[in-house]
Order: C-alpha cells, then structure tokens, then sequence
C-alpha cells in the first residue's frame, strides 16, 4: 500500500512540474493571451481547470473562444500576469515580471489586492485565499510604511472587493490606532469619510 501511494505522489510531482514548466512556454499551447503589448503563450487544460471563467469562455462561440486568443488591456499588466503564473505554479513571484518591464509594478502593498480583484473575476477560488493570505501577512509589518494610506484607499474604493480585505486592514489599524494617528496622510483619510472611520468606531462601539 505504501508503496503505491509513493508511486501516485511521484506521479502527481511529475504532472505538477510539468505544468509548472509550461508558463509563458510555446511547448503545446493553444491559447494566446495577450497582455498591453505582450503575449503569453498558454493552454486551455490549464486554464479551463482551474478558471470557471476561462471554462466557459473557452466553450463559448464568441470570436475569443474560437480563435483561442484573449487581450487585457486595462488595469495593471503585472497583476494579470501573476494570476497566470498561479495557474500554472500555485504560486506568484512578487518581482515585476521581466517581459513587461519598463511597464512599472505595483507597489508592494497593493500587489495582492489587484491580483485579488483579478482572481475575483476569473474566479479563481484558489487564489482569491492565497492573495489574501500574502496581504494579511504584509500588512501585519508594512503598516509602518507611508503607501499604507493608499493601500486602505486602494480597499475601500474598491467595489469589487469583498469584506475580507477591509476585515484584515480594520484589525491593524485598531491595533495601531495610535501610531498611525501621528501621521498626517492618516488623519486626512479619516476626515475624508466615508466607510473606513465608521467601521473603525463601529468596531469599537460592538466590542
């Protein structure tokens, strides 16, 4: 018995690393994705799988499905190529992707998010948990850092998010209340209005 699910682990290895080997490789591709002025080569196996979106694009009789060819050309370039790197390696680089560059990445606190809405739209389950897990593990040291205040504005312009983001930023900002009271850039958030200062007396007044 032991020795057979050895042989299916090393087997499930094998077929992982060869996925893993596939991103951005002409090898078997069916698929063009474009992104701005940059082609990814890709594969529907890959894609439909794990992308309930691209599952039924990919079966759909639109110009898209048939020709086997996709373009973005809005939002930011760098957070669609990491939902691709996912796809094919479980996880995303946090470099700029070399391909795309002199195109500037995101900053380091808003990363996440993006990918986050991205993973949103092509649900992507997998990756909605695992770009959250990276923000919820960089705020807890970056919120030092001055982009903090536009990574909370990034959050709550955002309608497209959902409550999972705001909850990981709430829980720091209570936490650290006090030192972030000190920075101007915050306070001026807080007198905006709007969401962010209610739920944080909100979840004063409820504790």
């Amino acid at each position: 018995m032991a020795a057979a699910e050895e042989e299916e682990n090393q087997h499930s290895e094998t077929l992982l690393w060869a996925i893993h080997m596939c991103f951005n490789s002409k090898l078997y591709a069916d698929v063009s994705i474009r992104l701005g002025g940059v082609e990814i080569p890709a594969h529907a196996i890959v894609l439909s799988a794990q992308s309930e979106y691209f599952k039924a694009a990919l079966r759909s009789p639109m110009k898209e499905a048939t020709e086997k060819k996709f373009e973005y050309k809005e939002g930011s370039m760098h957070a669609h190529w990491r939902v691709f790197e996912y796809l094919y390696r479980g996880e995303y680089s946090e470099d700029p992707a070399p391909p795309l560059l002199p195109i500037a990445d995101d900053d380091e606190l808003i990363k996440d998010i993006r990918v986050y809405q991205l993973a949103d739209y092509f649900r992507v389950e997998g990756l909605r948990e695992y770009a959250l897990h990276n923000f919820e593990s960089k705020i807890k040291h970056l919120w030092v850092s001055e982009s903090f205040v536009d990574c909370i504005r990034e959050v709550y312009g955002a309608t497209d998010l959902g409550y999972e983001m705001r909850k990981a930023i709430l829980q720091v900002v209570r936490g650290h209340l006090g030192e972030l009271w000190e920075k101007k850039a915050f306070r001026l958030l807080v007198r905006e209005g709007g969401d962010f200062p209610m739920e944080i007396i909100s979840g004063f007044i409820n504790k």
